[in-house]
């Protein structure tokens, strides 16, 4: 990690929009407020506290940070917007960072997690991913869009010693509990002691508020090889939105 730099993370993805700030590894400020509260305009707002509260100016932040999804449509874009143009008008580098990476990067370590988050219409956003004691994530499977029920079917045939973690872990956390049971597997929710690596079913403790999870990652990669510019900035739907799914209906028809 750059010893120093000031980032600045923002997750706009889930259903808590936050913003962190990090000098190296020490956390500076960090806040969360419910994603529909304001839009971009409250999220520009959100920065301009950030930074007035660490004593900091805009032009000081050495690193952006922005969670890529899956998540919402509308959040995912208006705050890539945000970041890209603060990196784009500073000519700062930017780190996008999967929002399902981020969230198992909460729940380490782990040889096998599952982070869910929920997708609307009864379904998840889900990926199978490792997670080291430092924070390295790995991916495992790509993420897909799915029925819990399918989900939690497909995962249990690939064994016992799993993590789950996420919005959507705890939403679905009976069904998840149940599936275990049908595996004859144990399951263990956060703070029992029993860990994954036993050869249990273990729901982890999910944060809500991912920004510091995304700056904490995005310096790490920063550190490494790569080419760090806003265009890079991409964002991961997984699965057309509403409006595109309607477009392609009317295409069939």
């Amino acid at each position: 990690m750059e010893e120093g730099i000031l980032t600045l993370g923002v997750d706009t993805s889930t259903e808590k929009r936050s913003v962190a700030l990090l000098r190296g590894g020490r956390l500076l400020y960090e806040s969360a407020s419910g994603l529909r509260e304001g839009g971009s305009a409250s999220l520009l707002s959100d920065i301009d506290r950030a930074l007035a509260s660490a004593g900091v100016g805009l032009r000081e932040v050495g690193l952006f940070a922005a969670a890529l999804g899956p998540g919402s449509f509308t959040g995912l874009r208006s705050g890539l917007a945000t970041v890209k143009g603060l990196a784009l008008t500073l000519e700062r580098p930017a780190v996008g960072v999967p929002t399902l990476h981020a969230i198992a990067y909460g729940a380490r370590p782990a040889s096998r997690l599952c982070a869910l988050l929920p997708a609307g219409r009864g379904e998840v956003f889900a990926q199978l991913l490792s997670v080291t004691a430092e924070g390295l994530v790995s991916e495992i499977e790509a993420p897909a869009h799915v029925p819990p029920e399918r989900l939690v079917e497909r995962i249990a045939r690939l064994g016992p010693g799993l993590k789950w973690v996420g919005p959507g872990a705890i939403k679905f956390r009976e069904l998840i509990r149940k599936g275990a049971e049908t595996l004859g597997t144990a399951y263990a929710e956060a703070g029992a002691g029993v860990e994954a690596s036993e050869g249990a079913w273990v729901l982890a403790e999910s944060e809500l508020a991912l920004a510091r999870n995304v700056a904490e990652l995005a310096c790490s990669a920063y550190a490494g090889e790569g080419v760090w510019g806003a265009g890079g900035l991409g964002a991961i739907y997984v699965r057309p939105s509403d409006a595109e799914l309607k477009e392609q209906c009317h295409a069939q028809s």
